[in-house]
């Protein structure tokens, strides 16, 4: 029994809207009584940001990110976007409280409609436990930092207008903006790829260490020393203070971005393989289904049965090679996504032979594969069950026989079998080809071909 539930995601449009009323509320008043309101903003916006997490079962990477990305964003943002609302309504009273308001309710759309196409966590007592355990953990972690720069500006490091002034200084910076962009880049993108083929999952704690501490440091002192100009260096120890700050803040969102980019990769990635593992286990159970059903086997052993009754020795221990070799080539290449032309070929003919002892005179097969195609690729086992198909579907007898083609077309393996088909018996569900179809398009990318005429069916396997 899950303990979270997705909820329709207008529920979480409402919430957004009540807890941007809360921030204009809790604006108004502040401004009235004088209070400084930053902390219990904070922690609207983090409340705001869990609640929805949560009910879209967003994972606690993905909300420690998203809460930072709210926090500091609707930070940087309310402190300028405030000034012009106050010009254009005349009024500083109402401006910064309609500031928040607009800025909680943009923030808050926008983590909704993210965590609605992340992959999400199959909740669990101890799984929300420690969820919980984590969120509060990082929410204790951004009130620290915000509580700090409510200090930096208590004491006058900062007045109102220099964050701002210095964010915007940093960013043109075009060395200190490079140091932040290209050390993000490749501390999460190519530093947790090293350490997930190591480790195998996914690790952000040394690049968020050496992000947090190191590349502020480095794009301040570009800044602070004028490096490489050398032009108008500073000297006010309290500017590096600012600057450091400043730097900061921006490589928070900077190396945000640059996870949420490495986790929404990682994710469609985790779903890719997952949905290909599913896939591939549904065509394994189809080929098994074919291979090892009661009319497969009654109909193999009753052929062995007539060839021992015949005396037919050396027929019948061919027989049980074959049979054998089949049940082989499925056991060794059960978990390859493809096998080789060759390879696939010697399967089909030992499958095709198997069918001439039962049909001796009621089918035809042709095979024309030029060598140089033997070290191509195609998804396993994939003709043997368009050959099981067209013997299933189809009138095999001598008066008529089935004629079944194999041949390679431009880029496809092409099998073809002449139309005749039984009118007793099971209809087709087409769900041998609707698996092989799905394992090409997982691990090629491309679709078959499924061609039906007056006369024939013909199915085109794409060759890699």
């Amino acid at each position: 029994m899950t303990i979270l539930k997705r909820y329709h995601p207008f529920g979480n449009v409402a919430i957004v809207i009540i807890f941007a009323i809360l921030h204009f509320a809790v604006a108004v008043l502040s401004r009235a009584l004088s209070y400084h309101d930053d902390i219990l903003l904070t922690i609207l916006t983090i409340a705001m940001v869990v609640i929805i997490a949560i009910r879209n079962s967003t994972r606690i990477e993905m909300v420690t990110l998203l809460t930072l990305v709210a926090t500091i964003s609707g930070f940087i943002i309310g402190s300028w976007l405030w000034q012009p609302l106050s010009m254009l309504l005349g009024n500083d009273f109402i401006a910064p409280a309609l500031s928040t308001f607009l800025i909680t309710t943009a923030i808050g759309l926008v983590i909704n409609a993210l965590t609605l196409h992340v992959k999400r966590f199959r909740s669990s007592t101890n799984v929300l436990r420690s969820y919980v355990r984590n969120v509060i953990l990082v929410a204790v972690g951004i009130l620290l930092v915000r509580l700090l720069y409510v200090v930096m500006f208590r004491v006058g490091i900062f007045t109102e207008g220099t964050l701002l002034k210095h964010v915007f200084g940093t960013m043109e910076n075009t060395w200190a903006l490079l140091t932040l962009l290209a050390g993000n880049v490749v501390l999460f993108a190519y530093l947790p790829s090293r350490a997930q083929e190591a480790s195998k999952r996914l690790s952000f704690t040394l690049p968020l260490v050496i992000s947090s501490l190191v590349l502020p440091v480095v794009a301040t002192l570009l800044i602070y020393c004028d490096i490489p100009h050398f032009e108008s260096p500073a000297t006010d120890p309290l500017d590096f203070v600012r600057t450091l700050s400043a730097a900061l803040m921006i490589d928070i969102l900077i190396a945000t971005a640059c996870i949420l980019v490495r986790i929404s990769t990682t994710t469609q990635r985790e779903l890719r393989e997952e949905r290909e593992l599913k896939r591939r286990t549904e065509y394994q159970y189809e080929r098994l289904k074919q291979q090892i059903n009661p009319h497969f086997l009654f109909n193999s052993l009753g052929i062995l049965d007539y060839l021992v009754q015949e005396h037919e020795t050396a027929r019948a221990s061919a027989f049980i090679r074959k049979l054998a070799g089949i049940y082989r080539y499925m056991l060794n290449n059960d978990q390859k996504p493809l096998v080789k032309i060759g390879e696939e070929l010697e399967f089909a003919n030992m499958y095709i032979d198997l069918l001439e002892e039962r049909f001796p005179e009621g089918m035809k097969f042709e095979i024309d594969i030029e060598r140089r195609f033997a070290d191509r690729f195609v998804v396993p086992c994939a003709l043997q069950l368009l050959v099981e198909n067209a013997t299933k579907h189809n009138i095999v007898s001598a008066e008529t026989p089935l004629c079944v083609k194999i041949a390679v077309e431009e880029d496809y393996l092409v099998v073809r079998n002449n139309l005749q088909m039984r009118t007793h018996g099971q209809p087709s569900t087409r769900l041998g080809l609707e698996n092989i179809r799905r394992q090409y398009l997982d691990i090629t990318s491309r679709d078959i071909v499924v061609q039906k005429t007056d006369n024939e069916f013909i199915v085109k396997l794409p060759i890699v």
